[in-house]
């Protein structure tokens, strides 16, 4: 199996002692992986692969949460678009999938106990064509994944049990007439021709991840036009409406990371919508600040490590020149600075936000355009 690592990887790889790796062959899980076209992308957690003619899979999983995924190559040399799954890994753990060429995916296999025996037994003899585990990014993996308990992955991950980078539609149903209207304008022309001849199209059944779905309505009923205004500047009362449907309130940080995976792993563009939406209904809590305080100090620490893994300037908006992270986090530093928290709290949010200002030079201090005083000439 070739791999795309760096000289340092590979030199950490090598000076693993012989004990420490045998330990971690008979503890560790393994993914058998068969017929996976030669060429193809292979990876789990934070490591990429390109598959050679002997590969069949990877050993020495450790237990726990990992993320596999793959983008197979055809007889053309074309990519397919990368797919991936969450797995909870066993010790000792033999885990076996199959590509199937008709489907175009990896298949599950079922092995018998005495099947998974004479697998294990065999493991020796196949261990050449089996990839290490990459040990030197467990610990950032970990990082970025210590609040998604198993429960949470068996609730979103999509029912087909894969996530897909590209989103896969079917129509709905297609125009059977057309609209004898006259096209008076340019946009009503447009909506003309889209309901000529584009069907209605709808995201396939059982392939979206199941998010929880963040509430429309930011207030409670009957709220006064006052009321209403706060609420739409507060958002305490969306993260409790949010944490209903949570046992555990972590595990909405677990939802988090989940999201942040799927965007920066499996390219899923509507994990990063969801990621971002959360983290503003984090960062817009203000009278909830006092009570929620380990709550936030547990977000900015997952925050934290996220950003290590996306390019400063992945959230500005290029129409604009605006990013989308530093004016969110400037409204929740300026909810922190008016609000009752604890000094203890109040250092950890400062020591985060000179951290993020030395690191990404990001700028908190000056005031938006759009919040600008507006110059009156008279």
């Amino acid at each position: 199996m070739a791999s795309s690592s760096n000289k340092r990887h590979s030199k950490d790889n090598l000076e693993m002692s012989p004990e420490k790796a045998r330990k971690l062959f008979d503890n560790g899980g393994v993914l058998i992986v068969l017929n996976l076209p030669i060429g193809s992308v292979f990876g789990i957690d934070m490591k990429v692969y390109q598959v050679g003619e002997k590969f069949l899979g990877l050993k020495m999983i450790p237990p726990g949460l990992h993320f596999i995924y793959y983008s197979a190559v055809s007889k053309d040399g074309n990519v397919a678009p990368r797919k991936g799954f969450f797995y909870f890994f066993s010790p000792q753990e033999i885990v076996m999938k199959k590509w199937d060429s008709a489907n175009e995916d990896l298949n599950s296999m079922a092995p018998s106990g005495e099947e998974k025996q004479r697998i294990r037994e065999n493991l020796p003899n196949i261990d050449k064509n089996l990839g290490p585990y990459p040990y030197q990014v467990l610990k950032e993996w970990t990082r970025l994944t210590c609040n998604i308990s198993e429960s949470l992955v068996n609730r979103l991950q999509p029912e087909c049990g894969f996530v897909s980078s590209v989103t896969e539609f079917i129509p709905q149903n297609f125009p059977i007439q057309e609209s004898t209207e006259p096209d008076s304008t340019t946009e009503k022309r447009f909506q003309t021709l889209e309901e000529k001849y584009l069907p209605n199209m709808k995201q396939v059944p059982g392939t979206e991840i199941r998010f929880t779905e963040i509430p429309k309505n930011k207030y409670p009923d009957g709220s006064s036009a006052a009321q209403i205004t706060m609420y739409n500047m507060d958002s305490t009362y969306v993260l409790e409406q949010l944490l209903e449907h949570y046992q555990n309130k972590e595990d909405i940080l677990g939802e988090l990371q989940m999201a942040h995976v799927c965007f920066l792993i499996a390219h899923v563009y509507d994990a990063f919508e969801h990621w971002k939406n959360l983290v503003q209904v984090f960062c817009f809590v203000d009278a909830g600040l006092q009570s929620y305080e380990d709550f936030m100090k547990t977000f900015l620490t997952i925050l934290h490590y996220q950003l290590k893994e996306i390019p400063s300037d992945f959230f500005v908006d290029i129409t604009s020149s605006n990013n989308f992270l530093v004016n969110t986090l400037q409204v929740f530093f300026e909810n922190v600075k008016e609000s009752n928290t604890s000094e203890q709290f109040r250092k950890f949010v400062d020591n985060f936000r000179k951290n993020l200002t030395k690191a990404l030079k990001w700028d908190f201090e000056t005031v938006p355009d759009d919040e600008q005083p507006v110059v009156v000439e008279l």
